[in-house]
């Protein structure tokens, strides 16, 4: 039986966090507010209370012209282009998920026949000045997506100590010409699901 901790503290207000078992470890889930600072207040307060490893399931716009909403991406590292992760690490740092945790994800994925890319991230908090330069810049240099939490996520928890690791659905697709909306739709609510589920299981296991 879980239970359901309405807040861990003032920024979690009005989002549910659960906390039960899964394949007899105990594991937590939660739905945090957009953006970088948001995530990492939560995760500081989720560390200060003993979480040692946490895996960001999110969403994220393509920037690869091979990727499609509800596709599947395990991420490496991320690109720093938001302002949280600067308070924690030098601004040369690079930021990079946990090895064995990605890997576990990747094979529970394969396990369920599921085809995920696996590659970097870019992050930032301006959702509206992913301008074309950086667009151009990124994609051509083998990024897969945009999103707003991992590079913070990521910063926090090298600098606490503890492992982190992500993956993400496409959502929506940013290219030079367009950008294509696939928020809420039938298809990434169920690639959501079962990345959850693949994670779940990556985390739970020793």
């Amino acid at each position: 039986m879980s239970k359901v901790v309405r807040s861990i503290g003032s920024y979690s207000e009005r989002m549910p966090f659960c906390i039960g078992e899964f394949n007899g470890e105990e594991v937590g889930v939660g739905q945090f507010w957009i953006g970088a600072p948001a995530a990492v207040a939560i995760l500081e307060e989720a560390i200060a209370c003993g979480v040692d490893t946490i895996f960001e399931v999110g969403v994220a716009g393509g920037i690869q012209p091979y990727l499609k909403p509800s596709d599947m991406i395990v991420v490496t590292e991320a690109i720093r282009d938001e302002g949280t992760s600067y308070h924690y690490l030098p601004p040369e740092a690079k930021v990079e998920s946990n090895t064995s945790l990605r890997n576990k994800a990747i094979e529970h994925l394969k396990v369920e026949g599921v085809r995920c890319s696996v590659g970097p991230v870019w992050s930032t908090d301006g959702a509206y000045r992913e301008t074309l330069g950086k667009l151009r810049k990124f994609r051509d240099s083998g990024v897969l997506a945009v999103d707003m939490e991992t590079s913070a996520i990521f910063a926090v928890a090298y600098y606490r100590g503890v492992k982190a690791a992500s993956a993400q659905v496409v959502s929506d697709v940013l290219t030079e010409n367009k950008w294509m909306l696939a928020f809420g739709h039938q298809t990434v609510r169920e690639s959501e699901e079962v990345l959850l589920k693949a994670v779940l299981r990556a985390i739970s296991e020793k």
